[in-house]
């Protein structure tokens, strides 16, 4: 067992990237091999994936007011070779703060303007590969506002989205229908509603 008593109460640890190596280079994606200094201060090597530009993503939870309804959306992933029911979401742009990207996004995907209520922190969704950090924005959607009541998505070419709007109490059923057609799961879809309790 590695001994890490040198590591003081309320300190993460003292490992670090000491440099990368870029591998690859695609058109949105860049593979990287990293050396880093582990713990017990040996250098070892590890493979990663970095959006070009380091992007960050935000991952946008829009509930309608005042139906309560989630607006959620499903569309083809190709890495999945699947089509993965999941909420809106989108990178942040150059110069974009996360508020202007989540309002952005939600109207590109599924044509509804919201408010931006809170974002959390950056988070990591798949660390152990990708550099990518996510935000959750919880959006407010006034459904009573004239450019909410015949909402028109504004996909980019190649996005084909299908947007549904579901109350907490249908999530459980719709879920269970998806699966039958055979659709994935986004994590951070459905741990959001596990932790809700509504699977």
């Amino acid at each position: 067992m590695s001994n890490l008593t040198s590591i003081k109460p309320g300190k993460a640890g003292t490992s670090r990237v000491l440099k990368e190596q870029l591998l690859y280079s695609g058109r949105w994606s860049e593979l990287v091999e990293f050396s880093y200094e582990d713990d017990e201060k040996q250098v070892r090597n590890w493979e990663g994936l970095h959006r070009k530009h380091m992007a960050a993503a935000v991952i946008i939870i829009a509930k309608l007011k005042p139906s309560g309804r989630y607006i959620l959306i499903r569309q083809f992933r190709p890495p999945t070779d699947s089509y993965i029911l999941e909420f809106p979401a989108g990178l942040v742009d150059p110069g974009e703060n996360l508020e202007t990207t989540a309002t952005r996004e939600l109207l590109e995907e599924t044509g509804y303007v919201g408010t931006v209520e809170k974002i959390s922190p950056d988070l990591f969704s798949s660390p152990g590969i990708l550099s990518e950090s996510v935000s959750y924005a919880h959006l407010s959607v006034d459904e009573m506002l004239p450019e909410n009541q015949q909402p028109v998505a504004k996909n980019e070419p190649g996005e084909f989205i299908t947007v549904f709007l579901k109350y907490p109490e249908e999530i459980s059923t719709f879920f269970n229908e998806e699966t039958e057609q055979n659709v994935q799961f986004d994590v951070k879809l459905y741990t959001y509603f596990m932790a809700q309790g509504l699977l």
